[in-house]
């Protein structure tokens, strides 16, 4: 089958399989106690199974068995890799779904992650060199192990804290693969964009049952094997590359979860809290306090996705400059809404501009205490309160309105001057 042909029926299949799934897995979790229940971090005030994750798994399974049944001769030790890959995410995704049973201590996570990433090393999925353009190569020798555990560390654990809103996760790793199938495309390595194609075609089919629906979530299961794949597309696809351009393009992608562990580092040294201690101070919880829908929170932590993403695109094609443009659209759409959110909230509230900005880039906690949006504030009453303020807005802007317009005579004044 050719090349291409292949990652087509592989994105449309996988996406069509997942979706077509997740309802019956969705039913499974209800039964066997696998939901999310109603907490202050979360959105729905009933249970939500959790069970997204497995049938995004099975998709991304199969994907990546396809490839390797297709390339497996072109490829050696490919097989290997493969292998590794798919213990290394049955190991995560029964992790994950242990964790949202029973709720795992999370030195326990961290170990188990530790070990699976140590097991990608040794089966060879690990950077042996780094080259991130077409000049020098640079042989990293004992440090290829340590920069291994770490990048798959890092993208489990960033798509873990990320994923607090509908959509959220899902979207971020959806437009990551569809990077990740766009440098295969551009280098002819269909070992690269055949598993991204399925990894992509997961994300969307399951983004039908969850974005704007919110039946059923990923769990930690998804969210930890949608990172660990992403990670591990990157690095076997960067063996048949010519400068690097998978591992960049993923690390691109992954800016906006990035930036969220990075401030929730910062944050909990600053509070003195453990690193791995859940809380409501993540980025997307710091832009509906802002005053931003969670669907708009998430509208816009995808159009900065695809900024960077595009950003990094941009220097691999021919098209670059097409790309360029429609990444400055991406960061034009953010700067709009932010700028536009900031007016409103001129009107509604009394914070300064230089507060809020204090607070969005997560250098204090908490826009004022004890306020509607401190951090002892459930995510559901965030979203109340900002309803509560867009609907006052609104009001004030019919005030300022009719003020403004000349005032309307009855039919009866317009008769008696007739």
């Amino acid at each position: 089958m050719n090349s291409l042909l292949c990652g087509l029926v592989t994105l449309l299949g996988t996406a069509l399989a997942v979706w077509a799934l997740t309802p019956a897995a969705a039913s499974a979790g209800l039964r066997f106690g696998l939901v999310d229940l109603p907490s202050t971090r979360r959105t729905r005030a009933r249970p939500v199974p959790t069970t997204g994750g497995v049938v995004v798994f099975l998709g991304l399974a199969a994907s990546t068995l396809v490839a390797l049944a297709l390339y497996r001769a072109d490829a050696p030790g490919l097989a290997q890799k493969v292998t590794a890959l798919l213990l290394g995410g049955a190991v995560i995704v029964t992790l994950g779904a242990v964790d949202d049973r029973v709720n795992l201590k999370p030195a326990t996570k961290l170990a188990v992650q530790m070990a699976v990433a140590a097991l990608m090393s040794a089966s060879g999925v690990t950077f042996e060199i780094a080259r991130f353009s077409l000049g020098s190569v640079f042989h990293l020798g004992w440090l290829a192990h340590p920069l291994t555990v770490l990048w798959f560390l890092a993208f489990m654990n960033a798509m873990n804290l990320i994923d607090g809103l509908d959509g959220l996760a899902g979207g971020i790793a959806a437009m990551a693969a569809a990077a990740l199938v766009a440098v295969g495309l551009l280098n002819g390595n269909p070992l690269l964009y055949v598993p991204a194609a399925g990894l992509l075609g997961s994300s969307l089919g399951f983004l039908v049952h969850n974005f704007g629906r919110g039946n059923v979530y990923l769990g930690d299961a998804g969210s930890m094997v949608l990172g660990f794949f992403i990670a591990g597309a990157a690095v076997i696809g960067a063996g048949n590359d010519v400068a690097g351009r998978s591992v960049l393009v993923a690390a691109a992608c992954m800016a906006v979860p990035a930036f969220d562990v990075a401030t929730t580092i910062v944050r909990r040294l600053r509070t003195r809290s453990g690193l791995l201690t859940p809380d409501r101070e993540h980025t997307h919880h710091r832009l509906i306090r802002f005053g931003l829908s969670p669907r708009a929170t998430v509208l816009l932590l995808w159009s900065a996705t695809a900024f960077f993403g595009l950003q990094a695109l941009a220097l691999f094609t021919p098209l670059g400059f097409l790309l360029l443009v429609a990444s400055y659209g991406c960061v034009a759409l953010v700067g709009w809404t932010l700028a536009g959110q900031r007016r409103k909230n001129a009107v509604t509230t009394d914070r300064a501009l230089r507060e809020e900005l204090v607070y969005l880039v997560g250098a204090r906690d908490g826009i004022r205490a004890g306020a509607p949006g401190s951090p002892d504030v459930s995510l559901r009453a965030m979203i109340v309160e900002q309803i509560r303020r867009e609907a006052e807005h609104r009001r004030l802007r019919e005030v300022a309105r009719t003020r403004k317009s000349p005032a309307r005579r009855c039919p009866l004044n317009r008769t008696e001057s007739i």
